[in-house]
């Protein structure tokens, strides 16, 4: 069989058009006219079972995968590339059929030994298809055919340590791939000759530093760190070889194993060589690469598991010999700060000690911004006296003329940080208004008087100074000193003060336009005032890209469905995902996708080169992206947008959206800026729009979505399949829910959860009785009442619902809503949506689905239209109230002077009116306005 055959090519074309077209009866046909003729080989056999595989109906289905498994089995084995690659499509689409795979490859390949290409494709799809195990065989198979070419060997030992450190793998599997990779790999190391003079090395010898790191990954992920050691202090292949050539990644990797191994005497010995006190220039020189935290760590880590009063005094007396030869060394002050700490904590040291070790590293190093965060740990230690001892010092070393000082007022923002956490944070239930007040006065005071690049430059050329912290400090004090915070609830910061905080902010980004603390924050503050558009502008700032959609985009993008779902007015210059979060969620979607391409493409270059580390590197990050709890929530919300707002249908989520699989969380949250006690919660966390959702939130997400694409199909009579068995609410919700749900998304999945067990009974499924659904459409029934209830207008000026999830300018005159109220109505929207498609599908005469009383049918869609109706009634209040006369000059006097009986004293109010400029205050205040009434306008836009 020649594929340059032209008549075999047009034949094969014919019947591969019919399957492209979904025409799989012509497909067999025109195979089966083949085969009558005498064309019966096992290729047109393997397409035939393909095809009747992939047939809707069961008993093709059934007859594919028996004709499939029995052409796997067949002798003599089939060997032709074309034949085994079908037989392998089939099989990948059947799923769980990796022995049988493995298998058929084998087979294939014990006929045909010095079959490069056949051996060379097997490993190729097994390695690309994450089967270590088939490519571990496959490596073997080469390695034993073709033993003149040794990268095949690698392969062998590499795959063989993949499939011993795969979680999948059985314990047995592990336990013997892991010993074989040890094995292997320990001949490729003894191999490689002692004498540098030889410079012929054995085939299979070890011969670069990427197959030394493939050796130190093996040997550590079977905790033989001491081995690892012996190994770098070898002749053949340590620190001074041929191989390594004394580079510097390496010395890391024998201080790690030092410690991984416990060598405590042997570590401490190593890091005082390392660090050894330089004697002229050309040792200072060689001591830069050398002075590295890493060292100090081992250093610090081996004095303390030793334990002796000997061993720690000639340490302190190492580091202090060193400062004096080298005394701007960062890392030796921090280890004595770290050692005198550690002593303190055992009871072997004084607090006094730990104070003046602290007051002299405050000193060295008060004019560079890292100076509070390291000392933050260390004062933790201290008790109340020894702590205001220290701030007091430092508030001391303030300068006095910061406009002079030629490091831009650093010593002071450190000092000013000591304060906050250490003054402010502590005693933050007896803190004072007065005294917050006077923090950031005197915040907004020294970042005027801070020197600055002039305004006039472009801004794209406007660095971020270290006066920005000040206009970072007055924001974080004025809501973290104007609310209460529970653990593991809700906060109850003002949302008065949320605006105050974002005009000093947006003051900051007037001066530092790249700030990516403040915009960050920024993006927060506007989120939960509800003002979406300018959170999706400020959000844009930040130019997220590649695996930043991963770690950084969920402070958008969690929520963000129920928040501001819709398109805002686009603006000039910018692209759609900056202003349409449909389009920003598909652009995140589209890395996911786009680094699975990427990340395949990265690993078969990577074997090629030999970079096996990095390759495994490539294979943990491809599981993570995944898995990822960001790329199921991602999927689940742009459906949920679409679903709430309209537009791109996203049924290409479908597989993603349904994916039960467990979760990789990659989030991170020290983009903030934190000035918090380390036992308190971080100052992100007090800022999040509820609970971080994790599992739980995913899985109820996950029925909400289950029950409009079930709607979905039966509005337009597709097949439904059934579930055997719903979830139960335990399962969903639970006593833990609270931890990461909102109430309202708690509420929402309960009634959602009801109507899809409506929807399944109407579908016939046998799981939901009738007595069940009578059950569920009464809870339905209480909950519209009760949505009724707190949506009502009738009675007060604002409903229950306005007043709890809207604030109040200026009193009982003016509302704004805020995230609370667009989430809350959203959600509501959303199961009304779904109630409202099962009325209309109960209620048509034509339906063939089980049928529900007519009159309680109607009922429930009077109820919703009702509801719905309330939602709007209640958006158009807050819209109207935001276009009273006097709203705009209240915000400014909000901004300004406080609100109500929050006033400002005079000191906090000339502060600000000396920092704000007025024009673009009440531009900023105008903008506000602007992003409220679009969020009420996308609400009243969204339909049943």
């Amino acid at each position: 069989m020649s594929t340059n055959d032209a008549v075999f090519y047009r034949r094969n074309k014919q019947i591969q058009d019919a399957i492209d077209g979904q025409n799989l009866k012509q497909a067999l046909q025109l195979i089966d006219k083949r085969m009558k003729k005498g064309e019966d080989t096992k290729f047109l056999k393997a397409w035939k079972a393909h095809i009747l595989y992939r047939h809707a109906d069961e008993t093709h289905r059934q007859r594919g995968i028996a004709e499939t498994l029995d052409l796997c089995k067949a002798e003599p084995p089939a060997t032709d590339l074309d034949t085994l690659d079908i037989l392998y499509q089939t099989l990948k689409r059947m799923g769980d059929q990796a022995e049988t795979t493995r298998t058929l490859w084998e087979r294939a390949s014990k006929a045909k030994p010095q079959d490069l290409e056949l051996q060379m494709r097997w490993f190729t799809y097994a390695f690309e298809g994450d089967d270590w195990k088939s490519a571990q065989k496959a490596a073997m198979t080469l390695q034993n055919n073709f033993p003149k070419t040794r990268k095949y060997y690698l392969w062998a030992i590499f795959l063989s340590h993949l499939v011993a450190t795969d979680q999948a793998s059985s314990e047995t599997d592990r336990k013997l791939f892991g010993t074989l990779a040890y094995r292997m790999v320990s001949k490729a190391a003894d191999s490689v000759p002692s004498d540098p003079k030889e410079l012929l090395s054995p085939p299979r010898a070890i011969q670069g530093p990427e197959e030394l790191l493939l050796l130190i990954k093996i040997f550590e992920s079977q905790g033989r760190h001491d081995e690892i050691v012996k190994i770098l202090d070898s002749e053949n292949l340590g620190l001074s070889s041929r191989v390594i050539q004394n580079d510097w990644s390496f010395v890391g990797v024998k201080l790690s194993s030092l410690e991984k191994a416990e060598m405590w005497t042997q570590g401490l010995s190593y890091a005082k060589e390392l660090l050894a006190i330089p004697s002229n220039e050309a040792e200072r020189k060689a001591l830069q690469e050398r002075d590295d935290w890493a060292v100090w760590k081992l250093l610090v880590i081996s004095t303390r598991n030793i334990n002796a009063q000997e061993t720690t005094t000639g340490t302190l007396k190492f580091i202090g010999d060193f400062l004096d030869a080298v005394p701007k060394s960062r890392n030796a002050q921090l280890a004595r700060l770290d050692l005198i700490h550690s002593g303190v904590l055992a009871g072997t040291s004084k607090t006094e000690d730990l104070v003046a070790t602290c007051q002299e590293y405050f000193d060295s190093n008060k004019n560079k911004l890292y100076c509070f965060s390291d000392l933050q740990l260390y004062l933790a230690a201290l008790d109340k006296e020894g702590v205001s001892k220290l701030v007091e010092y430092a508030s001391k070393g303030q300068e006095e003329n910061v406009k002079s000082d030629p490091f831009k007022g650093v010593t002071t923002i450190n000092a000013l940080k000591l304060e906050y956490c250490f003054v402010l944070s502590t005693n933050e239930t007896n803190v004072s208004k007065t005294q917050v007040e006077d923090f950031i006065s005197r915040c907004l005071q020294v970042y005027r008087e801070a020197d600055r690049p002039e305004r006039s430059s472009a801004p794209s050329t406007i660095e971020s100074q270290p006066s920005d912290d000040l206009c970072l400090l007055a924001a974080m004090s004025l809501i973290r000193f104007s609310g209460t915070w529970i653990s593991g609830n809700q906060d109850k910061i003002p949302d008065t003060v949320l605006i105050r905080a974002a005009a000093i902010l947006e003051r900051l980004l007037s001066d530092s336009p790249h700030n990516y603390q403040a915009l960050l924050l920024l993006v927060r503050i506007y989120l939960r005032l509800g003002v979406g558009s300018l959170a999706l502008k400020a959000f844009s700032k930040l130019s997220v890209k590649q695996m930043q959609f991963e770690t950084v985009a969920h402070n958008l993008f969690t929520r963000l469905a129920t928040i501001h779902p819709h398109s805002a007015p686009p603006i000039e210059g910018a692209e759609y995902k900056d202003f349409d979060p449909q389009s920003a969620f598909v652009q995140a979607l589209n890395f996911y996708r786009t680094a699975e391409v990427t990340t395949v493409r990265q690993r078969s270059n990577g074997l090629d080169l030999g970079s096996y580390v990095n390759i495994e590197g490539t294979i943990e990050l491809q599981r993570r992206l995944k898995y990822s709890v960001c790329r199921r929530m991602w999927a689940l919300d742009v459906r949920r947008m679409q679903r709430l707002a309209g537009g791109d249908p996203m049924g290409r989520y479908d597989e993603i959206a349904r994916d039960p699989s467990p979760l990789a969380d990659q989030r991170v949250f020290d983009a903030f800026m934190n000035c918090e006690p380390t036992n308190q919660p971080t100052f992100e966390e007090r800022m999040r729009l509820g609970p971080l959702p994790r599992d739980r939130w995913v899985t109820s997400a996950r029925v909400t979505d289950q029950l409009f694409s079930t709607l979905k199909n039966m509005a337009v009579q597709k097949p439904v399949s059934i579930e055997p068995n719903l979830p139960s609410l335990e399962d969903i919700v639970g006593s833990e829910a609270s931890s990461e749900m909102t109430s309202s998304e708690i509420e929402s999945v309960k009634v959602n959860l009801n109507l899809l067990k409506v929807v399944s009974f109407l579908n016939g499924s046998k799981s939901v009785a009738s007595e069940e659904v009578d059950r569920c459409l009464t809870q339905v029934e209480e909950w519209l009442s009760s949505k009724s209830e707190d949506l009502d207008l009738n009675g007060p000026k604002v409903s229950a619902l306005v007043s709890e999830t809207a604030v109040s300018l200026r009193r009982h005159q003016s509302s704004i809503p805020t995230w609370r109220f667009f989430h809350n109505s959203y959600l509501i929207i959303e199961s009304l949506k779904a109630l409202s498609l099962i009325t209309s599908i109960a209620s048509k005469k034509t339906s063939k689905t089980v049928k529900l009383p007519k009159d309680r049918i109607q009922r429930l869609a009077d109820s919703a239209r009702q509801v719905y109706e309330s939602i709007r009634a209640n958006a158009r209040a807050l819209k109207s109230a935001i276009s009273e006369p006097g709203v705009l000059g209240s915000l400014i006097d909000l901004v300004v002077g406080g609100s109500g009986d929050g006033e400002d004293g005079t000191q906090l109010r000339t502060e600000l009116d000396k920092t704000f400029d007025m024009a673009a205050l009440e531009m900023f205040c105008g903008e506000l306005m602007e992003s409220w009434e679009e969020g009420l306008d996308g609400l009243l836009r969204a339909s049943l």
